[in-house]
């Protein structure tokens, strides 16, 4: 730890002194950055503040004006705090000195016996540069720790981990929805650590640097580069500020740079195992003709209208699994990433049919399919709809045959952007206000916009179901209309407010 006034007092060297506070107790807390010995009047001008400065009162002793003139020029320097060795020649310190030290909060202390002030550099020096090498050493450890967690492709469960051990407490990822993605618990157990956690969240601003604040002085840093953060990292428990904000920044980086890795390697799958689709999905094909030629160089039946689309397991599971599952399809089949397999196939494939035979054959799959478009560089669009959609019914039971669009509509969309942070931006800046006013105060305005919603706008039916007299009703209304912003009455209002409540009750069922 830090060596400050008080510690320094506490050494042997000094405690032989029989130190007497006078004043400034505030300050005894303060951190020492050097310890300085001065008998000159002008002692401002050799100091650069946070020091401690010694004297045996020879720069004070001339009038209680010239005392009160050394004090003012400690305060105005910001030294850290005054050791007077009292003596015959300055048994004490003037009144007018030790009141301009303690409005100001400046440690002023008394040494009742002699002591070498030689010794008492040596030691408070000694304990200052040892803590300095123990920084150096401890934000060495960090760069060390984070740097081969980063090379040896951790997950973030491991990452957080890693943050809380360096931290000495409770660490959690959340997203921007207050959904907590990882919770490493130190001191105290995981369920109490997360116990009403979105509530707790919402009561802690989301800085755009780290900070602490909030009602449990929580320690918070956000994960994203360029103003893109997609979440935060969360100290709940802080014993040393200064280490926990070194580990939590250099944890976020580590997040974040993973991140990129995995999508770089995206890249590299798309190039080995499916490089004609990269080149699709990247626009980097070059002219139509040359698309066309390319894909039957590939061996894929020439056609007018193609169609793109995706395979997916519902749970975890080897992407050359999905590919063997396939089987004979009449077209293009390549590795998108980890977890997708595209197809780019002529329209008059019976997708039905594939889809059948690929859940035949793996249950977990599901297939998904673009519209159907004129040319191969077209198709980009198609594929880039399928894996969405493919992605939304890898959620949904009950799915047969191969999925489209009009199978899953306006909230498998939502349901597919759900880890998208600008969704989840909406969703704060459309009823952030409300839900916060939820966690602090209660009073089921939430469940009252919801039900107002599924009844349309139509008060009549809200105080019908919601079982309310109208004379409770308007008031509850108009204050949901202050927490959300805009009018209630307003249909296009009433749309955005129901696409957030919707992406919000999706991020809490899954």
């Amino acid at each position: 730890m830090p060596v400050t006034v008080r510690e320094a007092l506490a050494l042997p060297v000094l405690a032989a002194g029989d130190p007497v506070v006078l004043g400034g107790e505030p300050g005894l807390d303060t951190v020492l950055r050097w310890v300085h010995v001065s008998e000159v009047r002008d002692v401002g001008a050799v100091l650069s503040g946070d020091e401690l400065v010694l004297t045996t009162g020879l720069g004070m002793a001339a009038s209680p004006a010239a005392a009160d003139d050394f004090v003012r020029q400690l305060v105005e320097v910001g030294a850290a705090g005054l050791v007077i060795e009292l003596s015959a020649a300055y048994p004490s310190v003037p009144e007018p000195a030790l009141r301009r030290a303690r409005a100001a909060g400046l440690p002023v202390v008394a040494l009742n016996r002699g002591v070498r002030f030689v010794e008492v550099t040596e030691q408070v020096h000694r304990a200052i540069v040892a803590e300095q090498f123990e920084e150096v050493r401890f934000a060495g450890d960090v760069h060390e720790t984070f740097t081969e967690l980063g090379l040896a492709r951790a997950p973030m469960g491991r990452l957080v981990d890693a943050a809380a051990d360096l931290a000495g407490g409770s660490v959690v990822l959340e997203d921007l929805s207050r959904r907590v993605l990882v919770a490493a618990s130190r001191g105290e157990p995981v369920d109490r650590l997360l116990t009403d956690w979105e509530r707790r969240s919402r009561l802690t601003p989301f800085a755009r640097a780290t900070d602490r604040g909030g009602p449990e002085a929580w320690l918070t840093t956000p994960v994203g580069i360029q103003g893109g953060a997609w979440g935060r990292l969360v100290v709940t428990t802080v014993r040393d500020e200064a280490r926990a904000r070194l580990v939590v920044e250099r944890a976020a980086q580590a997040l974040e740079l993973g991140r990129m890795i995995d999508r770089d390697d995206t890249a590299v799958q798309l190039r080995v195992h499916g490089g004609f689709l990269l080149d699709l999905l990247d626009d980097r094909l070059g002219p139509e003709a040359v698309a066309a030629a390319r894909l039957r160089a590939l061996g894929v039946p020439e056609s007018r209208r193609y169609v793109g689309a995706v395979a997916r397991l519902r749970t975890e599971g080897s992407v050359e699994r999905l590919v063997s599952a396939l089987g004979e399809v009449p077209g293009l089949v390549g590795v998108l990433d980890a977890v997708h397999v595209g197809l780019l196939v002529p329209a008059d494939t019976d997708l039905d049919a594939a889809a059948r035979s690929l859940t035949s054959r793996e249950p977990d799959a599901v297939l998904a399919a673009g519209q159907s478009v004129d040319g191969v560089l077209a198709t980009a669009t198609s594929l880039r709809s399928a894996r969405v959609v493919a992605d939304v019914a890898a959620t949904m039971p009950g799915v047969e045959g191969c999925v489209r669009q009009a199978d899953i509509r306006l909230p498998g969309l939502v349901m597919s952007l759900r880890q998208d942070a600008r969704l989840q931006e909406f969703v704060e800046a459309e009823i952030g206000r409300l839900l916060e006013h939820e966690a602090r105060h209660g009073g089921g305005l939430v469940g009252l916009l919801r039900q107002f919603l599924a009844v349309g706008g139509n008060k009549a039916e809200l105080a019908r179901v919601a079982h309310r007299n109208r004379t409770s009703l308007y008031p509850a209304l108009r204050r949901l209309e202050e927490l959300v912003g805009h009018p209630l009455d307003d249909p296009a209002s009433r749309l955005s407010l129901g696409v957030a409540l919707l992406a919000y009750d999706q991020g809490r069922e899954l």
